[in-house]
C-alpha cells in the first residue's frame, strides 16, 4: 500500500463561484470517464467507496501510460479520496492526460490555473489549456473562450485571429446593403462604433432582439448590427 494511503478524508474548497466550481469538482465516478474495464473496475471501487482500491488499480495504469487512469488519478488527489488532498499531484496526473489529449484534463487544467486554488493561479496557463480542450471539441471549454470573446477579454487578444477561425465560436455574417452602422448597443439609437460595407464579414458573438453582437475579424472591432442588414452565411 502506497505510504500516502490515508483514512478517508474529503477537502471542501472555499469555492470562488458556484458555477466554476461545480464544474471543477465534477464526480469521477460518471461512468462517461471509462475508456477501458480495467478503469471500470477502479470506478466501481470508487463508487463503493474503496479510494484505495480504486487508487491501487489506476496508480499502476497511469503509470504506464493510460490518460484515463492519470486523470481520475488526479481526481484522487484533488479530492482527498483516501489521500492527503494534494493539488500540485493532481496537476501532475492531469497534464499527463492532457498531454496525450484527454479534454476532460485539459479543461480541468483550465478550470484549476483560473481559480488558482491550491497553486498559483495563472491566467495564460488557462487559457492555453482552455483553447486546447475547446479545439478539440470540448464543449464547456468552448463556452468559455466565447465568454472571453464576447466581453472582449485582453486574455485572448494574442489568439483572436485563429480563434475567430474556429467553427464553434459563431455563426459567420455578411452585410448585404452598401453601408451599414455596428453600433455600442442593439438599437439605432446606440451611438455608431463602426461602418462597414457590403460584402463585409462578421462573426456573430451574441444575439438580442432583431440584433447580433458581432466581432468584425478585421478590425476586431465589436459592436450591434441590425439583423435586415446582414445574411448568415453560416450552413
Amino acid at each position: 500500500m502506497d505510504s500516502e494511503m490515508t483514512a478517508d478524508r474529503t477537502s471542501s474548497p472555499r469555492f470562488f463561484t458556484s458555477l466554476i466550481w461545480a464544474l471543477l469538482f465534477l464526480p469521477i465516478s460518471s461512468p462517461i470517464f471509462a475508456a477501458s474495464e480495467t478503469v471500470e473496475e477502479g470506478l466501481d471501487a470508487l463508487r463503493q467507496g474503496n479510494f484505495a482500491e480504486a487508487f491501487c488499480i489506476w496508480r499502476p495504469l497511469a503509470n504506464a501510460g493510460d490518460a484515463e487512469a492519470a486523470y481520475n488519478l488526479g481526481w484522487l488527489y484533488a479530492n482527498g479520496n483516501g489521500l492527503r488532498v494534494d493539488v500540485e499531484k493532481a496537476i501532475r496526473w492531469w497534464e499527463a492526460a492532457a498531454m496525450q489529449g484527454h479534454l476532460e484534463a485539459q479543461f480541468t487544467l483550465g478550470l484549476t490555473y483560473t481559480t488558482g486554488e491550491g497553486i498559483k493561479k495563472d491566467t495564460e496557463a488557462a487559457l492555453r489549456w482552455f483553447l486546447k480542450a475547446a479545439r478539440g471539441g470540448q464543449t464547456d471549454a468552448q463556452e468559455i473562450i466565447r465568454e472571453f470573446v464576447q466581453v472582449g477579454s485582453s486574455l485572448v487578444d494574442e489568439h483572436l485571429n485563429g480563434i475567430l477561425q474556429l467553427p464553434w465560436i459563431g455563426d459567420r455574417l455578411r452585410v448585404k446593403v452598401k453601408r451599414a452602422n455596428l453600433r455600442a448597443g442593439p438599437g439605432t439609437g446606440n451611438e455608431i462604433v463602426e461602418t462597414v460595407t457590403e460584402g463585409s464579414e462578421l462573426v456573430e458573438i451574441g444575439h438580442h432582439g432583431n440584433w447580433s453582437y458581432i466581432i468584425n475579424p478585421d478590425t476586431k472591432k465589436r459592436g450591434w448590427i441590425a439583423d435586415w442588414l446582414t445574411v448568415r452565411t453560416t450552413p
